[in-house]
């Protein structure tokens, strides 16, 4: 084959640029005159780019400089008839036009991205939390309720008495299973978040006023076990992981450099908003369940407690979605529920 394509010649170690006609000859070699000068090159040892729609290829000539031209038909011609190496990749312009491929590949990239936020990111997040020095935990749990006190806790009204009477009764019951664990109990007093309990990265347990005034000491004690399942499986650090790595994967997407900031700034509160995974209350659950019967207490206290807190939030037996969608680590569903009865 024999035929002309015009061409954008940058010559190699120049800033100038020209048009030219080049000439591809039968035998294979790329023929071309530019700054007055004659230029010849073998087509096989010419590096082609891929071809991406409509955009301009280049090629890539040893030693002289590179053509750039939007004769991309011609191009690709050229790899099949010369059987140069490029040619392997002529079927991706194929694809690119075809409906069906760009189906299966959207499919693809939606079911990989869901399975990541599902089950990488998580898997990830659970194998990196251990590794995590303490110290970070102690700052994440101090930012996160400094952060708290100025949003929504308020001082504890519970009297002296009451406080000590129920960590006394935390540290009795929980005292020898707490295996090294930093905890500690904690009181506020919250009208906007009402009765509630989560537990912080460094160990401690947040107990709202409301909570403790609805319940029971045994039901106090179920749930605080439940608590300290999330401490002892790390879960609020797994969280911040997670949430932190999805804006890092964001920021990478999308270059948005200012994404990485969000990192530092939201990390802090970022847990007080935080919904527990159901895997996450699984192992909570049943390491209440391993503290409640070593501590010799009814199972049933917890499951009485969680409809107790429903029921206070405006959620009827068999309708968690209220309790789910409130600013809580813990959608308690009908299944837990019978779980511990």
């Amino acid at each position: 084959m024999t035929q002309t394509f015009n061409a954008h010649f940058y010559p190699e170690g120049f800033a100038d640029s020209q048009d030219v006609s080049v000439l591809l000859d039968a035998a294979g070699w790329l023929n071309f005159k530019a700054f007055g000068r004659k230029y010849r090159c073998s087509f096989d040892k010419v590096t082609v780019s891929d071809r991406l729609g409509r955009a301009p290829r280049f090629l890539m000539l040893p030693d002289i400089g590179q053509l750039e031209t939007r004769d991309n038909d011609f191009i690709d011609m050229a790899l099949r008839h010369f059987g140069h190496p490029s040619k392997r990749m002529l079927w991706l312009p194929r694809l690119e036009r075809t409906p069906s491929w760009i189906l299966g590949l959207l499919i693809v990239v939606v079911v990989t991205g869901w399975a990541t936020y599902r089950h990488g990111i998580p898997a990830m997040a659970k194998a990196t939390a251990p590794l995590v020095p303490d110290k970070v935990r102690e700052l994440a749990g101090k930012e996160s309720l400094e952060w708290m006190e100025r949003s929504w806790l308020a001082p504890t009204t519970l009297s002296e008495e009451r406080q000590q009477a129920l960590r006394q009764a935390f540290d009795d019951h929980f005292g020898d299973s707490l295996n090294g664990l930093n905890v500690r109990v904690l009181f506020y007093n919250s009208e906007g978040v009402g009765a509630n309990a989560f537990a912080l990265p460094d160990g401690s347990l947040i107990f709202t006023d409301q909570f403790v005034e609805l319940v029971s000491e045994d039901e106090f004690l179920a749930v605080a076990a439940h608590e300290i399942g999330h401490v002892q499986h790390d879960h609020g650090m797994r969280g911040i992981i997670s949430s932190s790595t999805l804006v890092a994967t964001t920021m990478l997407m999308t270059g948005d450099s200012e994404a990485l900031s969000e990192i530092i700034v939201t990390a802090p509160y970022a847990l007080a908003q935080l919904s527990y995974s159901r895997d996450m209350e699984r192992e909570a659950d049943t390491t209440a369940m391993e503290l409640m019967q070593a501590a010799g207490l009814n199972r049933r206290a917890f499951a009485s407690a969680l409809r107790k807190m429903m029921a206070s939030h405006g959620a009827s037996k068999g309708d968690a979605k209220v309790w789910e969608e409130y600013l809580s680590s813990h959608p308690a569903t009908d299944e837990r529920i019978r779980r511990f009865e």
